[in-house]
């Protein structure tokens, strides 16, 4: 679940990656004597004015703007922020771009594909979540680049030179405009965010790499930094405080805030090795799915998404709750929760291609239903994802096979149908309560583009 996660610097990665090359870096005589630091719950935090920070972006920036392929075109701001005035900005993004009848709804949708409990809190989670992990951000509202001064002084550059590129990003393509245009667009919005987080965590970490060694860095001549990191528990930060919250959270909270790192920062490396030129993935060459972060060749080849739409409104007696689409990531994420083998599942969500879902909210009746339609590559496909999908839905539900339409332990009747479109291959699922279900035409969609 990405939603909720726009616009934050959560440096997760950056706190594990700056961690293990903080000792080698070397800082600026000057700025470190304006540094006076003082105790924070044991761990040694940067206390510095907002002058000695301006002069320590200032130093950095070039380094920044290399790795990043951005060149400042005017003027960088930077300030200190405490743990009131973050909570407080923390709570005014939530209230905009997580409302209680949105954040509602997803928490629906996600509970009927069994990834979180249906009585989960979704504000509260991600507001506490937020507050336990960020520890510096770019706010393009105001064109400034904040850092909370609980920051460790050794960890000071890494976490400006991450938020750095954010600001030099906005230069370049207006992040505001270009998070406002996907709103409604759960799969190309966490593509979106990959790409913006994956970009300031690669130029963060080249430009650590050099102020280790003291020598120009290449990331791309590294190993693959995604299976160099996939492995690494960034849930234990004790560098900045507990990482409880985190820990608890649902897989596909979790997941979905640790990706735009993870996944982003090694598409970068993949699309950069791929092309040395150093393209930047942003305006027409942004990529519009995690199947592109997923897959850099299927980014690099044009290969974009199909768009998956529903023909007609919701059936008489039914009213559409909330629409959007879940996307490979996601899909993979639903599966492997169910499913005990996650190479199956991984493999199964790999020839994705376009999906969309609804979920309505019966007139009369307190029931509520899922229609979930997906395109995928080829028929072989196709096929895969419903013989894993329904292995899932027997996990999920406890009903035997699962997706045949037998009821299940809740009362519901799930199915699972291999249909074609347009002549290309087609799953449709219906998660409904027994004596509700929809006619198959609900499902109908049209299929357009990729």
């Amino acid at each position: 679940m990405t939603d909720w996660s726009r616009r934050f610097g959560l440096a997760l990665l950056l706190a594990c990656a700056s961690t293990a090359c903080a000792d080698a870096q070397s800082t600026g005589g000057d700025t470190a004597s304006n540094r006076e630091p003082r105790s924070n719950g044991g761990a040694q935090a940067a206390l510095v004015s907002d002058t000695a920070l301006s002069r320590l972006l200032t130093e950095i920036l070039p380094a920044v703007e290399n790795s990043s392929g951005i060149t400042a075109t005017r003027p960088l701001a930077v300030a200190s922020t405490d743990e009131g005035r973050l909570r407080r900005y923390i709570e005014r993004q939530l209230e905009t771009q997580l409302p209680p009848d949105e954040a509602a709804a997803i928490t629906a949708v996600y509970a009927r594909l069994g990834l979180v409990p249906d009585t989960l809190d979704l504000p509260a989670l991600v507001s506490a979540l937020l507050q336990e992990q960020v520890i510096g951000y770019y706010d393009p509202v105001s064109d400034t680049l904040f850092v909370h001064e609980r920051v460790p002084i050794a960890q000071l550059e890494p976490v400006l030179a991450h938020e750095l590129v954010h600001a030099l990003q906005d230069q370049y393509m207006a992040l505001d405009s270009a998070r406002v245009s996907l709103e409604d667009r759960n799969d190309a919005m966490t593509a979106y965010q990959a790409v913006m987080e994956g970009h300031a965590t690669y130029a963060m970490m080249e430009w650590q790499l050099m102020a280790m060694t003291g020598n120009e860095a290449d990331l791309t001549a590294m190993p693959d930094l995604w299976e160099m990191l996939k492995d690494v528990d960034l849930t234990q930060l004790g560098e900045f405080g507990s990482a409880r919250v985190l820990q608890s959270a649902p897989a596909i909270i979790r997941e979905g805030l640790l990706f735009p790192y993870l996944g982003g920062v090694s598409f970068i490396q993949r699309a950069w090795k791929a092309r040395p030129d150093r393209p930047l993935p942003f305006r027409a060459d942004l990529p519009r799915s995690t199947e592109q972060i997923l897959h850099v060749d299927r980014w690099l080849a044009g290969d974009e998404p199909t768009s998956v739409r529903f023909a007609d409104g919701p059936p008489p007696g039914w009213d559409v709750v909330y629409e959007n689409d879940l996307g490979e990531l996601e899909t993979r994420i639903f599966l492997e929760q169910h499913v005990d083998d996650q190479a199956r599942a991984d493999s199964a969500a790999a020839g994705w291609d376009g999906d969309v879902y609804r979920l309505l909210r019966a007139h009369e009746h307190e029931g509520e239903g899922l229609v979930w339609v997906s395109v995928w590559d080829t028929p072989a496909d196709a096929d895969e994802f419903v013989s894993v999908a329904r292995e899932a839905y027997a996990a999920r539900y406890g009903a035997g096979e699962g997706g045949d339409g037998r009821q299940d332990a809740e009362g519901r009747r799930p199915r699972i149908e291999r249909i074609d479109v347009d002549g290309r291959p087609v799953v449709r699922i219906l998660d409904f309560p027994e004596g509700l279900e929809p006619t198959p035409d609900l499902a109908l969609v049209d299929l357009s583009g990729g």
